[in-house]
């Protein structure tokens, strides 16, 4: 089986945990700097499959994202929920550190350990594993990093205050993209971008159709339509068991002749952890 995954960041990246997670050890991983790199590397072949965070319990949707999926003709075929723990690491201590390193997501879902100590500087870096990586390489007892367990024991770092994200409960939505639909027979979620038709109420009759479908309405989200100016396309995930998934389809199917435009990004299954 060809199991080339892309993802942003390197080993020890929660986004190389959640490509674990979905395909095991067994995979080839094409390590990007770039969101959008993933999505060329799928759409060129070059990878098959990405995987990429969608949305973060605490410091929200990744927008970048939802706008790529908007932008390329790809499939979301399965999502993966990482528990996410961010820990500060380095080889100094709480009184010597001056700057830290990590994802701008990190150092948000941190803001609160961030306000606590004004005299550390936060330093944007494309990824926690590299923010981890680069305080083990230079070895500077006046920088720190926040990342995750596996980036501390990957890349020797001493773990210096553990769980200082906002909230003890803090988790990352990831979905996997490829060039084709997921093979799914009972599909328990489905994703779609829909606009809708330029008069008074119709994202309020779109609402209530989803709620005459008994379907779960898990995450909407809008996002600008290039071109269009102050007009909006929604990204909705709708949920339901798999002994109704046939419901879903169906309850998806009446969507699409209401809505203005329709695209149905993928059917998978729905995932907690």
């Amino acid at each position: 089986m060809d199991n080339r995954v892309a993802y942003q960041g390197i080993v020890g990246s929660f986004s190389s945990m959640a490509a674990r997670a979905l395909y095991g050890e067994a995979f080839t991983p094409i390590q990007t700097a770039r969101f959008r790199d993933i999505f060329e590397a799928v759409k060129l072949g070059n990878a098959s499959f990405g995987v990429i965070p969608i949305e973060n319990a605490l410091a929200g949707s990744v927008h970048e994202n939802y706008d790529l999926l908007q932008e390329y003709d790809l499939h979301i075929i399965a999502e993966y929920v990482c528990p996410v723990h961010l820990h500060l690491m380095g080889h100094g201590s709480l009184s010597t550190i001056t700057r830290v390193l990590s994802h701008p997501k990190a150092l948000e879902q941190c803001s609160h350990f961030l306000e606590l100590h004004p005299t550390i500087t936060a330093v944007v870096c494309s990824d926690t594993a590299g923010a981890a990586l680069q305080v083990a390489r230079i070895k500077d007892p006046y920088s720190a990093a926040i990342a995750s367990d596996e980036a501390s024991t990957t890349y020797r770092l001493p773990i210096i205050q553990r769980t200082i994200q906002n909230h003890l409960t803090n988790s990352t939505r990831f979905v996997s993209i490829a060039s084709h639909p997921a093979e799914c027979p009972a599909p328990t979620k489905g994703s779609i971008v829909v606009s809708l038709p330029h008069e008074p109420g119709s994202l309020h009759k779109l609402l209530s159709e989803i709620a005459a479908l008994s379907l779960n309405l898990t995450k909407i989200e809008s996002r600008p339509i290039l071109g269009k100016p102050f007009e909006y396309a929604f990204h909705i995930d709708l949920e339901c068991n798999e002994a109704s998934s046939e419901k879903l389809r169906d309850g998806l199917a009446r969507i699409e002749e209401y809505a203005a435009t329709y695209r149905l990004l993928g059917l998978y299954q729905a995932r907690s952890n």
